[in-house]
């Protein structure tokens, strides 16, 4: 009976203590893994389920500990990359249910408890640093929350390192990372309901336009452009808002709203620069 337990667990369904007694946690984490096998979910561990049950638990090729990578997840968010990551979590432990594709509350909860496990700040919120200890390289499209869908993968980088991540359109024609651009899209609503237009002269960049604007800088008026690789417009958070105008009434709109919608000011001589840090 511990056996059944440790395999029920080990697979990502909680079987309760292992206690080696059949009793009522047991039964559901014996029927919850039947039904996500497509068995029938009668709660008897038969030939079937035990199949399924060393299947499911059969030894995996090593994969590695650190460096994984993928698209800004968070709950709400639906795509392929979701469904790699509930399997990753169900693979090392915790449990996110059925590797549906569909990041809810279960799947936040697993998130959460391998960001504590690992030490990292447990927001529920898949970032570089969750990827990286997850292990795992993920791409592909994701439909975000909060008007952040139509996503697709691009290569960005943080801190000089190339990370996949998915970014989605702003209003204005512009991209950036999708819970950024989500973010941005409801701040630019509050803004023209203010009577406010945030126009964005820059968001994302590939690299290769940040190698140009770097070199437009440097051999121009100095280096006014950080180095191709390190710039946060490479990571989809940051983005330039009216450059070259006034702007007077737009900045100051910024400086009393934007920080409800997770936007901060981080270079004091450049008031159109924004980075989102929620």
């Amino acid at each position: 009976m511990t056996t059944l337990q440790n395999k029920l667990k080990a697979a990502g369904f909680n079987p309760g203590a292992v206690d080696g007694q059949f009793g009522p946690k047991t039964l559901a984490a014996v029927k919850a893994f039947q039904k996500a096998k497509g068995l029938e979910a009668d709660g008897i561990a038969g030939p079937k389920t035990w199949s399924a049950l060393n299947k499911a638990t059969a030894p995996k090729p090593s994969t590695p500990t650190s460096g994984g990578s993928g698209p800004t997840l968070r709950e709400g968010a639906r795509g392929e990359p979701v469904r790699a990551l509930q399997n990753r979590l169900n693979q090392l432990g915790f449990n996110a249910g059925t590797a549906d594709g569909s990041f809810g509350p279960k799947t936040e909860a697993a998130v959460k408890a391998f960001q504590k496990a690992k030490g990292l700040t447990a927001d529920g919120i898949v970032g570089p640093k969750t990827w990286d200890k997850l292990g795992i390289k993920v791409t592909g499209s994701v439909t975000n929350p909060s008007g952040g869908g139509g996503g697709r993968a691009v290569t960005g980088y943080v801190n000089g390192v190339p990370r996949n991540i998915t970014v989605s359109p702003i209003a204005g024609g512009k991209v950036m990372r999708s819970d950024a651009a989500a973010a941005f899209n409801r701040m630019h609503a509050a803004a023209k309901a203010a009577g406010i237009n945030l126009h964005v002269n820059s968001a994302f960049r590939t690299m290769e336009e940040q190698r140009v604007l770097y070199q437009k800088y440097l051999n121009g008026t100095g280096n006014l452009a950080a180095k191709p690789g390190y710039s946060n417009h490479q990571g989809g958070i940051a983005l330039d808002i009216n450059v070259g105008g006034t702007g007077t009434s737009t900045y100051k709109w910024l400086a009393n709203n934007a920080s409800r919608f997770g936007f901060a000011r981080t270079v004091p001589s450049e008031p159109w620069h924004w980075e989102y840090r929620p």
